[in-house]
């Protein structure tokens, strides 16, 4: 998760059977009497609107905010300036507390293992994460998904790539044997499963295999900025992360790297809950968010500061179904057939 974030659903039709009010609430996950407190106006937005077209909901109606009640402790993932970060998230928090009715708190994470650990152990309500830590959370402590990135390719998916210097005469997967990558860390969905997938359906590694006699050596970076920068500086021959991982380059470095390959497409980098919150809170959280539009300058702003998203989409557990095979391939998921088999918490 790198500056795919800095990239950047559409609206869901009612199914037949069963009244639209309660469609609606078992969408938004709240009780049919919930419903008088959120907007009506996106109600009928919603369900009035053509197939396939994407419909923002409205803003929820403001709430006093109850200073005696326990914050909302939500973790935001550092990926470069953690100062910068925790000064991002204080004005998300201020953003969400009137729509909440309660106190929001941010916390600042290393890495994806310090926002699992911090939801274990009740230190976080929510977290920003990418695919493979959030499978894994569910796993292990029941986590749900809430709500996916939109980049700017207007999409909440991305893939991985394999990057070489452009000048280095590498233009296939095959041109890499007794060659160097590297990675950006071993748990990690875009900067190291995906990508090494790619080796593995090509027939040039075995699923065990890290590097196998293929590579003469494997690197793992630390993240997706020293990946791409080691090839463009001659220390490795190929990295293998992100799509957007050029644009952490100066603007006059990313001519000099190029791709040689992409992988399957992943669902985005997401939010996630630990189970138990309540239905209101996630229902208030999910539309405050997924409100934000980026054609409007105060919120453009806000989005900004959500790693320069271009807005959400809602999450549902069969968007991991082809990645989960991808991370039990290599045995960091247990059960991928549970990521096909169970709907989402936001699903009829």
């Amino acid at each position: 998760m790198v500056q795919e974030k800095a990239q950047g659903h559409e609206g869901t039709q009612a199914r037949s059977g069963g009244s639209t009010l309660s469609f609606v609430a078992r969408r938004l996950r709240v009780s049919v009497p919930l419903l008088s407190v959120l907007t009506v106006g996106f109600l009928v937005t919603s369900l009035s609107a053509p197939p396939g077209e994407h419909v923002r909901p409205p803003k929820p109606a403001e709430l006093p905010i109850d200073t005696t009640s326990p914050p909302l402790r939500i973790a935001f993932v550092s990926y470069a300036n953690p100062q910068q970060v925790a000064t991002d998230s204080e004005a998300i928090c201020r953003y969400l507390e009137p729509y909440l009715g309660i106190p929001v708190k941010g916390t600042v994470t290393l890495d994806y293992g310090s926002a699992i650990e911090a939801m274990r152990f009740e230190q976080a309500d929510l977290a920003f994460v990418d695919p493979l830590a959030f499978m894994m959370a569910h796993e292990q402590i029941g986590a749900q998904p809430l709500l996916l990135e939109i980049y700017t390719t207007g999409s909440p998916t991305y893939y991985s790539c394999i990057w070489v210097r452009r000048d280095s005469g590498i233009k296939t997967l095959e041109d890499l044997r007794g060659k160097t990558i590297a990675y950006a860390d071993q748990v990690d969905m875009s900067g190291h499963l995906l990508p090494r997938d790619m080796f593995v359906r090509a027939g040039l590694l075995n699923n065990d295999q890290l590097g196998g006699e293929f590579f003469k050596q494997v690197y793992f970076a630390g993240g997706d900025e020293q990946a791409v920068r080691a090839v463009l500086n001659g220390f490795v021959d190929a990295a293998g992360v992100s799509q957007f991982s050029y644009l952490l380059l100066r603007p006059q470095e990313r001519d000099q790297v190029t791709v040689i390959d992409r992988s399957v497409d992943s669902p985005s980098h997401l939010i996630m809950a630990r189970s138990g919150l309540p239905d209101e809170l996630i229902a208030r959280f999910e539309q405050a968010l997924l409100a934000l539009d980026p054609n409007d300058p105060q919120d453009k702003a806000l989005l900004d500061r959500l790693y320069g998203v271009q807005g959400f989409a809602e999450a549902k557990f069969s968007d991991f179904a082809e990645v989960a095979k991808i991370a039990a391939r290599y045995g960091f998921v247990k059960k991928p057939a549970a990521f096909a088999a169970q709907a989402a918490p936001t699903d009829p």
